[in-house]
């Protein structure tokens, strides 16, 4: 009994501390790409170890494979983010805009604006999560993110809830910034999202080795 709690300790202690370590290779290459070209190949390489991890490999080596996807989707992964940031600070503008201007017709469309965000953001949890698992072209990959928010909308919620806690531990605690300011959020969004597309039919002939 002893033993099994020790055990259970050690899993739970070398859990916490790879996934800090993975939240500093994060910042470091990203800041590698000068944060404007970095952020995105490191985002993406910390997902693509939470779904080696998740899927089986759990004793591969965490900084040869952070370093090898990070180079692979340099390119792919900045195009990527480039289409999110210029999409989400459209939505984003049109939306303050709509809330400012007194005008009544554009007032009128601050709801509609305010629901495209929402689900635009919602989308965002699986779209890296898609990226990592399965092959697929810009196209296919927006769309089938946008369609696994609907497929699973329990968990999609499950997974809103437990990232805004996650947020607001680190307002209350940001001295974990620093150490799982990003992994904790990729960690969830993989789980969460690995756990959608084993339910979802026609996505297993896709999916990366």
């Amino acid at each position: 009994m002893e033993s099994f709690a020790l055990e259970r300790i050690y899993r739970f202690t070398d859990i916490i501390v790879r996934t800090a370590y993975i939240n500093i290779l994060v910042i470091a290459f990203s800041l590698l790409g000068l944060i404007v070209f970095g952020f995105f190949p490191a985002i993406i390489a910390a997902f693509s170890i939470f779904r080696k991890w998740f899927t089986g490999y759990s004793d591969i080596s965490i900084t040869k494979t952070f370093w090898r996807v990070y180079k692979r989707e340099f390119v792919r992964s900045n195009l990527v983010g480039f289409i999110v940031v210029l999409v989400g600070g459209l939505l984003f503008i049109n939306l303050s805009i709509a809330e400012v201007i007194q005008h009544e017709g554009i007032r009128l469309t601050y709801y509609p604006l305010l629901l495209v965000n929402i689900l635009f953001l919602g989308m965002l949890i699986y779209l890296l999560p898609m990226y990592v698992h399965f092959e697929m072209n810009l196209v296919e990959l927006f769309k089938n993110a946008f369609l696994c928010m609907f497929a699973m909308p329990l968990l999609t919620i499950v997974l809103v809830v437990t990232i805004v806690l996650i947020y607001f531990l680190f307002t209350i605690i940001p001295g974990l910034l620093p150490f799982f300011g990003f992994s904790l959020f990729i960690l969830v969004m993989m789980k969460g999202a690995l756990i959608s597309f084993e339910r979802m039919l026609g996505f297993s002939d896709i999916a990366k080795e």
